[in-house]
């Protein structure tokens, strides 16, 4: 096997976990948008699909948490990621419609979950909402 060739799925069980791989798209998120907006269809998809695997990553802290609502939005974010992969890696992306995709569908489905579960921190960043989860 090509070392790097299959991504190996890092269950999220902890607030901790969370937090990284939030990070962990975000920053994805960013590169993508960058090589999107710069025509590096390739370079969008790649970081694009490293934001989707994070996010499915991420299930597991809901499963565990038992937050169906979460898992919901979790899923629903994946399918509309896989739509805009389709178009990033089809035979001739456009970056109009991948943007409007991204700002139309993936973009709601992830406010979704930041909307009941997510708050800025002091220091601006992504958290965990207080008290969201329990215990």
């Amino acid at each position: 096997m090509v070392a790097g060739s299959v991504a190996i799925a890092q269950k999220v069980t902890t607030v901790e976990e969370l937090d990284k791989v939030m990070k962990k798209v975000q920053q994805a998120n960013m590169a993508a948008n960058k090589a999107i907006g710069s025509g590096d269809f390739a370079e969008g998809a790649k970081q694009y699909g490293i934001a989707k695997q994070a996010i499915e990553d991420s299930r597991e802290f809901w499963v565990l948490n038992k937050k169906d609502d979460a898992i919901a939005a979790n899923k629903e974010t994946v399918t509309k990621m896989d739509a805009v992969l389709k178009l990033l890696t089809g035979p001739s992306p456009d970056a109009q419609a991948i943007g409007a995709a991204l700002k139309q569908e993936v973009g709601p489905a992830c406010r979704q979950c930041h909307e009941k579960y997510r708050v800025r921190d002091a220091d601006n960043n992504w958290i965990l909402k207080p008290g969201s989860i329990g215990g």
